[in-house]
């Protein structure tokens, strides 16, 4: 094993190699601001990667070494004992979104208050300001669906908003649906686990992301917002699966709620901010998965924290030009 540290502390830099351990290749890299002159040597920001045929895979933002190592070899034990299935999820129900919406008396006394709307493919949000369809095609996102619903017990006014995504696989829908959630969301179950977040309630099933907006704040509206998100869930088939990619992920420490699929390399950028650009462009086929993990068992906070991640290529000599890519942005920025 090769270790490459760099640490960049007042002006002074020291860069050691060690060690040559099997076919892997590990980079440790901290830095500290100049300005924090609270900084320790046992402190930082360390990220380790390594390379095993079409996967890199690491940590990024260790407080330690330490820290950063035993995680990443966590990952490379699970490599070891056999690289879990990552062939794609299978869709049960594939019928157009607009099937999917509840109709009048399926959520109690909702009802629609108009006829459904559809977008397919780049007419997503066309006409609606602040609508990000940038966000749903990063994702795959094939075609979409919505209605607005009204009860007579509030009135004649419009109150929900609902809207099917057919994200073209589960591991979309399910990308799509994590890219927003957090471990200190509240959750409901409505056949599946659904985010409650202000006046939105969303979720994921089969190939589907299903969002649904209350207009106003009020009990009985948010009521109706889970019964709609049940009876749109009861029409979809699929078992609640994760991205097989995601299995490499320890579960010892991790955040829970904290996992993140990325069907591409554009869409791990937007969580992602630090990567390099190469690393993930230069091949339009890279997956990739992370997850938040404690420093300490015992430890409450789920912001400070450290993240593994997993990235695999279509073949192992794409994911070593990548990992090379990683080593020189890594060096030119230690």
């Amino acid at each position: 094993m090769t270790y490459h540290i760099s640490r960049f502390i007042f002006d002074t830099l020291r860069f050691q190699n060690f060690h040559r351990w099997r076919q892997y290749l590990w980079i440790v890299y901290v830095s500290c601001a100049l300005s924090l002159l609270s900084c320790q040597t046992e402190q930082g920001d360390y990220t380790i990667a390594s390379q095993n045929g079409q996967y890199i895979y690491g940590v990024w933002k260790a407080r330690t070494a330490k820290a950063a190592k035993d995680l990443s070899g966590q990952i490379e034990q699970t490599s070891v004992e056999g690289i879990p299935r990552v062939d794609s999820l299978r869709s049960v129900t594939t019928e157009k979104p607009v099937s999917l919406l509840p109709t009048d008396g399926e959520a109690s006394h909702w009802v629609r208050a108009g006829e459904p709307s559809s977008d397919v493919g780049r007419d997503l949000y066309k006409n609606v300001i602040g609508g990000n369809p940038e966000l749903y095609h990063s994702y795959g996102f094939i075609e979409g669906a919505s209605v607005q619903y009204q009860t007579p017990r509030l009135g004649s006014q419009p109150l929900i908003l609902l809207e099917v995504f057919d994200m073209g696989t589960p591991e979309n829908a399910f990308g799509v649906y994590s890219r927003n959630r957090y471990p200190q969301d509240e959750f409901e179950w409505v056949g599946s686990r659904a985010i409650i977040s202000g006046r939105e309630l969303n979720f994921w099933k089969g190939r589907y992301f299903i969002q649904i907006e209350g207009y106003e704040f009020a009990s009985q509206i948010k009521q109706g917002m889970a019964e709609l998100a049940r009876a749109t869930a009861d029409h979809i088939k699929d078992p609640l699966t994760t991205p097989h990619l995601l299995n490499l992920l320890p579960s010892e420490n991790k955040v829970p709620h904290s996992e993140k699929y990325f069907p591409s390399g554009a869409a791990m950028k937007e969580i992602h901010r630090f990567l390099p650009e190469r690393l993930l462009q230069f091949s339009p086929n890279v997956t990739g998965g992370s997850a938040a993990y404690l420093h300490k068992k015992s430890s409450t906070d789920w912001i400070d924290t450290m993240t593994a991640f997993v990235l695999r290529y279509q073949t192992e000599s794409e994911a070593k030009v990548a990992y090379d890519i990683y080593l020189e942005h890594l060096g030119a920025n230690r």
